[in-house]
């Protein structure tokens, strides 16, 4: 088998921020960098106190990096017992030391403002007594439900159990949530929308031919730099009935991907190449027109169940359900063609649920069932500031506001809920 050899990505010297009604220049401090972290071996940086074990199912679920501060962490840590250590962990060092916060008891997914650190969403879901859409102005510390989301969950929506959440990535304030219990009205669940930072919602049906419940997943597919899509084009993953996408905003769908996403959660990565990658059922699924059909990728890749897909501007990285199993990689450019990581010198028995990479340091974080995996992608670090940049063809790449969705960078990339996209 051909070896991959892995290139250090040079990291992007300028970008811009785009807010809504507005571009701001970002000055990103030096990230505190876990000093332990070897380049090319993975690392469980877990928070000691939750005592991740599959024992007691114990487990990781998501994470986000903040898009200001990327040395500042957050992990969802759940559990079919909520009283044991589970909830929302928050780093400020990288993963170095760990600290439990707020009131959440299952908080699957957070995301954090590129404008405002201290301002967060998150969704619970599954299990214990904190179901629903929450918001935090202090960093996580205090969290609170708007009146608006409990009156938009009402019938016939009838629950709060939440699975997934997007932000268009040119307005933080849009908001979509989807569900892991079925409506009142039926087997299946739509999507709830807000375009007021949670304030108020509007219940968007789910689309024909979804069903099952016990979670669907919700993208924006929205990249203006590129020309492709607008803040009305989603997609929605379910476990039954395949993929939908929209162009209108949830009034319409249309089935374009058959095979289901897998129990537990899914993720989408846009390479630097344009490509979109689903986790899913079987195999992996990628897409070259941004969402409107999808196939799979199987090349080299076991027979499995993907959640997690990320990519380091040079590499994609993804791994699936098994017993000593490696994570795979393939060229951004290619993204057909699988290879074992480092020839699969590592193994592991939990898939990552969520993928982010930080590029100002190189590191990728895999949040697994197993624990929080750090690795480092590059040696020596440069501490690269960004200068002024204008959103033109002039910059190197854009911060996406936060849609779920990671995008590659020919000179690197974040994939995080304030990502830098390519030109």
């Amino acid at each position: 088998m051909r070896t991959l050899r892995f290139r250090k990505p040079v990291l992007p010297f300028s970008y811009a921020v785009i807010f809504p009604a507005m571009i701001f220049t970002a000055a990103v401090p030096p990230a505190a960098a876990n000093p332990d972290l070897v380049p090319g071996v993975w690392k469980n940086i877990s928070p000691p106190a939750a005592s991740i074990n599959e024992a007691e199912h114990i487990f990781c679920q998501g994470m986000a990096i903040d898009p200001t501060t990327p040395s500042t962490l957050y992990l969802g840590v759940c559990g079919y017992d909520v009283t044991k250590n589970v909830g929302l962990y928050k780093s400020t060092d990288a993963g170095s030391t760990w600290k439990r916060i707020g009131i959440l008891d299952e908080p699957v997914h957070v995301v954090v403002d590129p404008r405002n650190s201290n301002h967060l969403y998150a969704v619970d879901g599954v299990r214990g007594n904190t179901l629903g859409f929450w918001i935090s102005n202090d960093g996580g510390e205090n969290w609170s439900k708007p009146e608006g989301f409990m009156k938009a969950t009402a019938a016939p929506v009838g629950t709060q159990d939440l699975y997934s959440i997007a932000t268009e990535p040119v307005n933080f304030n849009h908001v979509l949530v989807s569900f892991h219990s079925p409506w009142s009205t039926g087997n299946n669940a739509g999507v709830l929308e807000s375009t007021d930072g949670g304030m108020t919602w509007t219940a968007r049906n789910p689309p024909p031919g979804s069903a099952g419940g016990y979670g669907m997943a919700i993208f924006f597919l929205d990249f203006p730099y590129a020309g492709q899509g607008d803040s009305r084009t989603w997609l929605f993953t379910a476990q039954q009935g395949g993929f939908f996408r929209t162009t209108d905003g949830g009034t319409t769908w249309a089935q374009v991907y058959t095979n289901p996403m897998t129990h537990g959660g899914n993720q989408i990565y846009r390479s630097k190449a344009g490509a979109l990658y689903s986790g899913g059922y079987q195999y992996p699924s990628r897409s070259t027109d941004n969402g409107a059909t999808w196939s799979q990728v199987k090349t080299g890749l076991d027979y499995s169940w993907y959640m997690g897909v990320a990519g380091d501007g040079n590499y994609i990285y993804l791994a699936g359900v098994g017993e000593n199993r490696p994570f795979f990689v393939s060229p951004e450019s290619d993204g057909t063609k699988w290879e074992p990581y480092e020839g699969g010198a590592q193994t592991f028995s939990t898939q990552p649920f969520e993928m982010f990479f930080d590029a100002k340091n190189g590191i990728l974080y895999s949040a697994s069932w197993g624990g929080l995996y750090a690795l480092k992608v590059t040696g020596k670090q440069n501490a690269i500031l960004p200068r002024v940049a204008r959103r033109t063809r002039a910059h190197t790449g854009l911060i996406d506001i936060g849609n779920g969705i990671g995008v590659g960078l020919p000179q690197g990339n974040y994939t995080l809920p304030g990502r830098l996209l390519p030109e």
